[in-house]
């Protein structure tokens, strides 16, 4: 088709998008849209439960330490994995895991203990995905290609905010993070159960 007669082909072009990075970028927008719906309030939640902004930004860093360390120290195993994509499933997974305790989110020990949760699934998920992204992408065309799910994801963050933010007002932090899960897991089984020739 004529891309002045078709207004996406800017959007979904097939020559930049195979199948494979549609699926990854499919999820990946998924996932940042679900972790946009709560991010930007997470100040506000740690007061909800009594701590302050400077156990927010403790709790925080604690999430983005472990994220690096364990990043870090996961690669090594990872690259002894011979199928990735199962490991991007394992983070999602992992990932919903966290929401589910931030739904019912007992005490601050309770907290670190979740962020903790949350920066091992990133660790395992994160470099898998880029793994695999990356083995998708053709040559010239990859600029595009990486550009595309960057462009994806920051589009999902901002209308997650607004989203989170009229979700959290009109239902409560607890109905948002059991969404959360709900997503990421959905989200699981459907990368675990792909045939293994899609990524």
């Amino acid at each position: 088709m004529n891309p002045a007669k078709d207004p996406l082909h800017f959007v979904f072009p097939h020559k930049r998008l195979n199948k494979s990075l549609r699926v990854l970028i499919a999820s990946n927008t998924a996932l940042t849209f679900v972790i946009g719906l709560f991010a930007p309030f997470y100040a506000i939640y740690i007061q909800k439960l009594g701590g302050g902004i400077a156990f927010a930004g403790l709790s925080w860093a604690i999430f983005g330490i472990v994220t690096g360390v364990l990043t870090i120290a996961f690669s090594y195993w990872g690259l002894k994995v011979k199928e990735p994509e199962l490991l991007i499933a394992l983070g999602y997974f992992i990932r919903g895991l966290s929401f589910f305790s931030y739904a019912f989110m007992g005490s601050m020990a309770q907290l670190v203990l979740t962020q903790v949760l949350w920066g091992i699934g990133a660790a395992i998920g994160t470099p898998a995905f880029d793994s695999v992204y990356a083995a998708h992408t053709e040559g010239e065309q990859s600029m595009l290609q990486w550009a595309s799910w960057e462009g994806f994801s920051s589009i999902a963050a901002g209308l997650a905010a607004i989203g989170g933010g009229l979700l959290i007002e009109s239902f409560g932090y607890q109905t948002v993070f059991l969404i959360m899960g709900i997503v990421m897991v959905l989200l699981s089984l459907y990368i675990w159960r792909l045939p293994r020739e899609v990524l």
